[in-house]
This record gives C-alpha cells, structure tokens and sequence, in this order.
C-alpha cells in the first residue's frame, strides 16, 4: 500500500514537472493573421470570406471588410495546433476569394 502511495506522488509531480517544463503547451497558443483578400466586390463578400473560415477546425475569430476596388482584408486568430495559414487561404480561395499574407 505504502509504495502505491509513493509512486502516485511520484506520477504526479512527474506529470506537473511536464506541465512547468513546457508551459505553451499547457497554455492555449493562439496565432492572428491579416489575409489580403482578392476578388471582393461589394459588402456582402465579406460575410462569405468569414463564413468560409469560421468552418475551420481552430478557427477562434474573424473579421473581415470589403475595401473596394476588388480587395478587402480578412482578420483571423486561430489555434496553429489545428490549423494553418495555408489552410486559412485554401478555404478563402474555394470560397471565391483568394487571399494571401
């Protein structure tokens, strides 16, 4: 009984060690980025663009506007575990709209 107890403490101390040695892990990192967005030509494009990324697994926010002239911005914070910028743009791109950094 006494060396179920002593390895318990061990694991879990073992296991905060892990936490305080990697703490972005144990933390929720999250990555915002500011696409340049191709193709927009009225107001409501934007609702399509943040439609389109909101879709996306690690997706937290977005926020988007129509420029004029054809371009507009789309404004995304979200998780790099699950998503990356290339798939940010991919899905803008199969929306109709392509963007880049």
């Amino acid at each position: 009984m006494f060396h179920k107890l002593i390895l318990s403490f061990v694991v879990v101390f073992f296991m905060f060690g892990l936490a305080l040695a990697n703490p972005a892990q144990a933390q929720n990192i999250q990555q915002t980025v500011t696409l340049q967005v191709e193709k927009m030509t009225c107001s409501a494009c934007p609702l399509t663009v943040k439609m389109a990324l909101k879709k996306i697994d690690g997706v937290k926010q977005v926020s988007a506007k129509y420029e004029g002239r054809g371009e507009g911005w789309a404004k995304v914070t979200f998780d790099p575990s699950k998503t990356s910028v290339a798939s940010l743009i991919k899905a803008t791109t199969n929306a109709g709209y392509p963007s880049h950094l």
